[in-house]
């Protein structure tokens, strides 16, 4: 009974109006938030494959099929370092950058960077990728196109 009542008085403590006028008060968005310059709302996208950066100038496959809400570069820019959302010629030259270091990987197969663990690749069982992808982003070794792989 004692535990009880020590619930019921937390539970009104937690609930009683608090408000004295500093404004710091949590508010959800309910729709939505102001975007910066060259910026727009984007509603329940990819976060690998929202925008485009200086460094990303292509957005390519995989992406994540994850969902995402927020402020991304509209279209024709790119953010930089700084994080603002630029156009390519206010982008610093691209430099050649050396691939990821990798193990090798066997006949017929590839190293691919951020793919869906349960779409990379086709299986003797499973001939089809998708619909249903995982949201996590893995690298390996995986087949090749028109390869099938034999691990379960």
């Amino acid at each position: 009974m004692r535990a009880l009542c020590v619930l019921s008085a937390a539970i009104i403590l937690c609930a009683a109006d608090t408000d004295d006028g500093s404004g710091d008060e949590f508010e959800f968005s309910t729709g939505p938030l102001p975007c910066g310059t060259n910026e727009e709302w984007k509603e329940c996208v990819s976060g690998t494959c929202a925008e485009t950066t200086c460094k990303k100038r292509v957005i390519s496959a995989p992406c994540t099929y994850d969902c995402r809400y927020g402020c991304y570069c509209s279209e024709g820019f790119y953010r930089n370092d700084e994080g603002n959302c630029v156009t390519l010629d206010q982008c610093p030259p691209q430099q050649d950058r050396e691939e990821e270091p990798h193990p090798p990987c066997g006949p017929n197969e590839e190293w691919k960077v951020c793919v869906s663990s349960s779409c990379a690749e086709t299986t003797c069982e499973k001939r089809t990728i998708g619909p249903a992808c995982t949201a996590d982003c893995q690298r390996g070794c995986y087949c090749s196109s028109g390869f099938f792989s034999q691990r379960p």
